[in-house]
């Protein structure tokens, strides 16, 4: 696999005046392979977000290096190096941002909302870039809500505009901070299962989350505590865990069930127990 993001001794301290001050980031070390579908754990306060931020470029550190390779190595940046104007660029083309708060344009319709990131960046005709949102709102389930106000949507299909918003430009990779934290059991699996899919199409994915549910769904989870990475689990993708299940018993489970029933009852099963596995883990390190 190649490096799509990496990051080397990363520091970050806040400071309010010179007495008041406080480091949230000690010598952060990580490397995201292209493809990858990442979680960062940890207590409030740990550093989660700050360092979803600094891996991006919307928050600049202290000391340290991040790294980008924009989809091929010879693309490759160093984020503290560029000038904003090239560093919000980066961002437009070649990163999506999902938020816990979508923080949509209320005056603009779904649709509108969905492309104008499209129009911003220029690299398409506007009609290309039309037509990549409706696939994207199609793809999604809420094509129906396209010429609608963002008042009209519920929590979950507001989060579903904000992932279309996210893909508008083909990112290479897909930032998530808390992007399940405001909704409900059903509309976090319904949000889990889109990413799942973003991320079998090739799109790298990295999130923060508090749930451990979510961070089950992830091939590799962070664990991050008073702004150090402590350690890691690796679940892997849910579909290459089946404990040996063979056809035949696949055969007659749905033959009861239907092969549908028997798919989502089968990932939930796996989820369970790595549920409990990150659990346990999270309990060794007293989060």
């Amino acid at each position: 696999m190649n490096t799509l993001l990496e990051s080397v001794n990363l520091n970050k301290t806040y400071r309010v005046d010179a007495r008041n001050e406080q480091q949230v980031l000690f010598d952060v070390n990580l490397r995201v392979e292209a493809g990858e579908f990442v979680s960062v754990m940890g207590p409030s306060g740990s550093g989660k977000s700050t360092l979803l931020y600094a891996l991006c470029g919307m928050d600049r550190v202290d000391s340290g290096s991040v790294r980008f390779a924009g989809g091929t190595p010879e693309s490759l940046v160093t984020l503290e190096t560029l000038p904003e104007k090239e560093l919000a660029r980066l961002r437009l083309e070649r990163m999506g941002f999902v938020f816990q708060e979508i923080h949509l344009l209320r005056n603009l319709t779904v649709m509108d909302n969905v492309i104008l990131s499209g129009y911003l960046s220029g690299r398409r005709p506007r009609g290309e870039v039309n037509a990549r949102g409706r696939a994207l709102l199609e793809r999604t389930g809420i094509a129906e809500l396209a010429g609608r106000r963002i008042t009209q949507a519920s929590g979950g299909q507001l989060q579903r505009v904000g992932i279309c918003r996210a893909l508008i430009n083909e990112p290479d990779i897909l930032f998530g901070d808390e992007p399940t934290g405001a909704l409900n059991s059903r509309a976090s699996e319904e949000i889990m299962d889109l990413l799942t899919e973003v991320n079998c199409d090739g799109t790298t994915v990295l999130l923060v989350t508090h749930d451990v549910r979510v961070a089950a769904r992830t091939h590799r989870v962070l664990l991050m505590k008073d702004g150090r990475l402590v350690s890691e689990q690796r679940p892997g993708p849910v579909e290459d865990d089946d404990e040996g299940e063979g056809e035949a018993e696949i055969g007659r489970r749905e033959a009861v069930v239907g092969r549908r029933e028997a798919e989502i009852g089968r990932r939930e099963a796996v989820v369970g127990r790595r549920e409990a596995a990150l659990m346990e883990w999270l309990r060794d390190y007293g989060v």
